[in-house]
C-alpha cells in the first residue's frame, strides 16, 4: 500500500480553505436576523373600593347637624392611583329601619381637589373631612339614631400615578 504525500503548498491551501469555510460559518450563524412580533397586554382597571373603618368614626353627627366623614380606600390593581375626588351616590344608611325613615344622611358636596395616594394592591391611610355630612332634621324627636353608624355610598374618581 503506497500513500502518496502531500507537498507542502496543498496542505497549506487545505488549511486555509478549511479555516476560511468554518470562518464564514461562524460568520453566518453570528450575523443571523429575522422579523417577528413581540406581544405585551393592557392590564384591565379594576374599581377602587373602601375599607370599613366604622369603628374609628366619630360621634359628632346629629339632627340638623354635619358631621365627619371617614373613609380609606383600597386598590386592587397592579399599579398605584391618585384619588382626586369623592362624591356620594346616595343617602346613608344605618342599618336601622326607623333611624332611616326618621332622618336622611346626605353627603351634600363632592369632596374634590384631592391628591389621596393610593399603593398598588394598597390601601390609602385613614382620611376624614370634618363636615362633610348631614343629617336632616327630620326625625329630631326620634331617638332611634342615637350611637349609629352610617354607611355613605361613595364614588372614587382618581387616575394611575
Amino acid at each position: 500500500m503506497t500513500f502518496r504525500t502531500l507537498s507542502k503548498r496543498a496542505i497549506i491551501t487545505s488549511l486555509f480553505l478549511g479555516i476560511l469555510l468554518a470562518g464564514s460559518v461562524a460568520f453566518a450563524w453570528w450575523t443571523a436576523g429575522g422579523t417577528g412580533n413581540g406581544y405585551a397586554k393592557a392590564a384591565t382597571a379594576s374599581p377602587l373600593t373602601t375599607v370599613d373603618v366604622s369603628a374609628s368614626t366619630t360621634n359628632d353627627l346629629y339632627p340638623g347637624g354635619d358631621g365627619t366623614l371617614t373613609i380609606q380606600i383600597h386598590n386592587p390593581n397592579t399599579y398605584a392611583v391618585t384619588v382626586n375626588s369623592i362624591t356620594a351616590t346616595g343617602p346613608g344608611t344605618s342599618g336601622v329601619a326607623a333611624c332611616t325613615a326618621a332622618n336622611t344622611v346626605t353627603m351634600p358636596t363632592a369632596i374634590t381637589g384631592q391628591s389621596i395616594p393610593v399603593l398598588a394592591g394598597g390601601d390609602s391611610l385613614v382620611l376624614t373631612y370634618p363636615g362633610a355630612v348631614h343629617m336632616s332634621l327630620g326625625g329630631s324627636a326620634d331617638n332611634s339614631c342615637q350611637g349609629l353608624v352610617f354607611s355613605i355610598p361613595v364614588t372614587l374618581t382618581g387616575v394611575n400615578s
